[in-house]
């Protein structure tokens, strides 16, 4: 029901069009959080673009258990920090053992701006929720 009044209203032109839009802005999601020191990207697919917050002191450490685990803790609680926010809706994936963020872009109010606003807000979430279990937990 929800394709067919999409269809109805923008016609097929207008629905691949949109379609379209998400698809480029998550390859951007992407291209960002890779270019960004705090987070690493690890895959990007039609609209869904994965990806961690890793703070760039652990970012050497990258593949040892201990670091493995906390980063997995890291992004868990900086996934519930965002929901608790509502800055952002995103969702989470497994990729091997690794927890990361997971964005899936099919809003077709989503615009250019609001995905280039997203990194520097999770990098500041992804600071404070790291500020606040280093104190609870070493690394």
């Amino acid at each position: 029901m929800k394709v067919w009044l999409a269809l109805c209203q923008v016609g097929r032109a207008g629905y691949l069009k949109m379609i379209g839009d998400d698809m480029l802005l998550s390859r951007h999601l992407h291209a960002l959080v890779a270019h960004h020191p705090e987070f690493e990207a690890t895959s990007q697919s039609l609209s869904i673009a994965t990806f961690r917050y890793v703070p760039p002191d652990l970012r050497t450490q990258l593949g040892t258990e201990k670091v493995e685990h906390y980063l997995n803790e890291l992004n868990q609680q900086l996934l519930t920090s965002v929901e608790k926010s509502g800055d952002a809706f995103l969702s989470n994936a497994l990729i091997g053992s690794r927890f990361v963020l997971r964005a899936c872009i099919v809003n077709f109010h989503t615009s250019l701006q609001d995905i280039e606003d997203l990194p520097p807000m999770l990098a500041k979430q992804g600071r404070d929720v790291d500020s606040t279990l280093r104190r609870e937990c070493a690394v």
